[in-house]
């Protein structure tokens, strides 16, 4: 259930960080208000898919992944929430495209190939180049068009209101950025479900119907290979994930490398694979698979384990830590 309120934070070097956090210059026109950051929450039961609606239009939890996974590289989602991300740019942006369609604003195919392209020479890229950094972040060349055509929307509404944005003078005539955000906002009618927005939804992983397995915390194991290709990225990851919890005593993990028999979380050299690691690998990967990842043997995933599973990977650790 959720409560009415609203409320202006004030600016820190924490929201600063996540200004900088959102990449690709899709939000940058959202600088001058990124530090305000509100909530209207009236109460109200909602499908568990939907996790906002403005003025009836509402934003599934699918549509915030999308969004997310575009906008925020995956080494600053520790910095900026999902939570964090909707009220900071994706509710700005959809009271602002709903304001442009309402003024009959349309964006064509050459609109959005031209900001697109100012984007990559600004950017020093090569097309080729950008499409390869996109393709290492499992995006395509039409996921960032629809992007900039969001942005194309937006940038004309602005001109055609004459709103100034950013640093720049405002004369006594005129109306910033901030303002002309802060009024869509108080005339929209909008409504928060943030009790769908971290739902635990398995997209990569499997939910494998076991119970946790009979240990005194969930153990969490990564099992690869010195000859396996995509087990590096896998190995980085997954540690990196991992130390923290291990450390503050939440779960234990192991990292075990089938071909030396050695657990490489750990200082010393192993002289095997424990019998029942092994049986552990051999049910939840029958083929034999690497990398594969099994997680309190309650969910597992086979094959690529990288950046773009991490937010899945932490927040099935958080229901397996209660949190």
């Amino acid at each position: 259930m959720a409560k009415k309120r609203k409320k202006t934070p004030k600016n820190s070097r924490k929201n600063e960080k996540k200004e900088n956090a959102i990449i690709l210059g899709i939000f940058l026109i959202f600088i001058a208000v990124v530090a305000y950051l509100f909530y209207f929450l009236n109460i109200k039961t909602s499908d568990e898919d939907i996790i906002a609606s403005v003025n009836g239009n509402e934003i599934t939890r699918d549509e915030l992944d999308w969004w997310y996974k575009v906008s925020i590289l995956p080494e600053y989602r520790d910095i900026i929430t999902k939570q964090d991300f909707l009220m900071l740019s994706l509710l700005p942006q959809e009271v602002l495209v709903q304001q442009a369609k309402k003024q009959n604003i349309k964006v064509k195919g050459d609109d959005v190939e031209k900001l697109l392209g100012l984007f990559i020479i600004e950017n020093g890229l090569t097309l080729d180049e950008f499409e390869k950094h996109l393709s290492s972040r499992s995006l395509t060349i039409e996921d960032i068009k629809k992007s900039f055509e969001t942005r194309a929307f937006i940038n004309k509404l602005l001109e055609k209101e004459n709103i100034f944005i950013g640093d720049e003078t405002v004369p006594d005539d005129g109306t910033s950025m901030q303002e002309y955000v802060d009024n869509l906002i108080d005339s929209s009618d909008i409504k928060i479900f943030p009790e769908n927005i971290e739902k635990l939804v398995l997209r990569s992983f499997e939910a494998t119907g076991d119970e946790i397995c009979d240990e005194d915390k969930p153990i969490i194991r990564l099992y690869t290979t010195r000859s396996c290709s995509i087990c590096e990225e896998s190995d980085q990851v997954f540690e990196a994930l991992v130390n923290g919890l291990v450390k503050d005593g939440k779960i234990g993990a192991m990292h075990w490398s089938l071909d030396t028999g050695d657990d490489l979380l750990t200082l010393e050299k192993e002289k095997g694979i424990p019998k029942e690691e092994v049986e552990i690998f051999k049910k939840y990967s029958p083929n034999k698979l690497v990398p594969a990842v099994v997680l309190g043997c309650k969910y597992k995933k086979i094959g690529k384990f990288g950046l773009e599973e991490r937010d899945e990977f932490k927040a099935i650790l958080k229901v397996l830590t209660g949190g």
